[in-house]
């Protein structure tokens, strides 16, 4: 058993082959001084952090084991990380390893995770305990018991944002969140379909969020627009890759008043059999003249 309570790990903490590494002007890499090498390895994965960087020299083993080393932690290409570090066990067993030695190597420092794919409520909570200064966390898996992520929610003292399944997009879990975490101000949502019910529970939930992310999902134009209206401190709205067109001149209208609006669809690469605005019926390959109005290409032409 290790610090925080849970199954020593398999993975390295000492292990190196020796020796200075000559970079082009025949300066041993590992006279870089420590803050310089850290400022790089807080922007590797944790594949490197662990399989490649400490084998390297001394130096860089010794950087690596700083703690803002590790104050982002991304696991969502899972099937990569667990080849890299030589994982041969049940994804979830080899995940909790990991997890918990680099929990152990960020201390208090973590700011930002991102589970993969089949992370749990276990995992969640596990996060919460022993991550107290988290600003960020995603867990794309849709069977997370609202029950156990209210736990881990009251945790969160100084969560600024998340990204999760549309499962807990309804008021009770969004108001609870609203509640526990006052700095709160970004939300991503995986969803396929963004009906206007779902833009309404957003809305009246979450009253000052600033950034909201609804990407690669079936979204109404009527969604757009309530979102638009509905928060009034929003400042960045990511709706890129719908599925169908709900960008008009009136949502266009609404959208200018955004720092970020970002649309870049499929509708753009002229992939779109039918538009919403004037129900006419298309060919492959050939926009609606309605959404090519002037003020369309003048809107463009600003945020350019």
């Amino acid at each position: 058993m290790n610090s925080t309570g849970r199954v020593a790990n398999k993975f390295p903490t000492s292990v190196c082959r020796g020796g200075g590494v000559r970079g082009g002007s025949g300066r041993l890499w590992d006279d870089m001084s420590v803050d310089l090498l850290v400022a790089i390895f807080s922007r590797v994965g944790v594949e490197d952090l662990i399989a490649c960087v400490p084998y390297v020299c001394s130096a860089w083993r010794n950087a690596a084991r700083e703690p803002l080393c590790w104050q982002s932690l991304d696991f969502r290409n899972w099937n990569v990380i667990s080849y890299r570090v030589g994982c041969q066990r049940d994804a979830a067993v080899d995940f909790a390893d990991l997890l918990d030695f680099a929990i152990s190597r960020g201390n208090k420092f973590i700011v930002s995770i991102y589970l993969p794919q089949f992370a749990n409520q276990i995992d969640l909570n596990y996060v919460a305990n022993w991550c107290p200064e988290l600003r960020y966390f995603s867990i794309p898996n849709p069977n997370i018991s609202e029950d156990e992520f209210f736990k881990a929610i009251g945790k969160f003292e100084f969560l600024v944002g998340m990204a999760v399944d549309e499962s807990l997009i309804c008021h009770r879990v969004l108001q609870h969140v609203n509640q526990c975490c006052s700095n709160f101000t970004e939300l991503k949502v995986f969803t396929d379909t963004m009906d206007a019910a779902m833009a309404a529970v957003i809305c009246e939930s979450l009253p000052s969020l600033q950034k909201l992310e609804i990407t690669d999902c079936l979204i109404s134009r009527d969604a757009v627009l309530i979102l638009l209206d509905g928060l009034k401190q929003l400042s960045h709205l990511d709706i890129s890759g719908y599925e169908i067109s709900g960008i008009t001149s009136e949502v266009i209208k609404k959208a200018s008043k955004l720092k970020v609006f970002r649309w870049d669809s499929k509708y753009e690469l002229g992939e779109f059999r039918y538009c919403s605005y004037c129900e006419h019926e298309l060919l492959d390959h050939t926009p609606c003249e309605c959404v090519l109005d002037q003020q369309f290409m003048e809107w463009l032409a600003n945020i350019s």
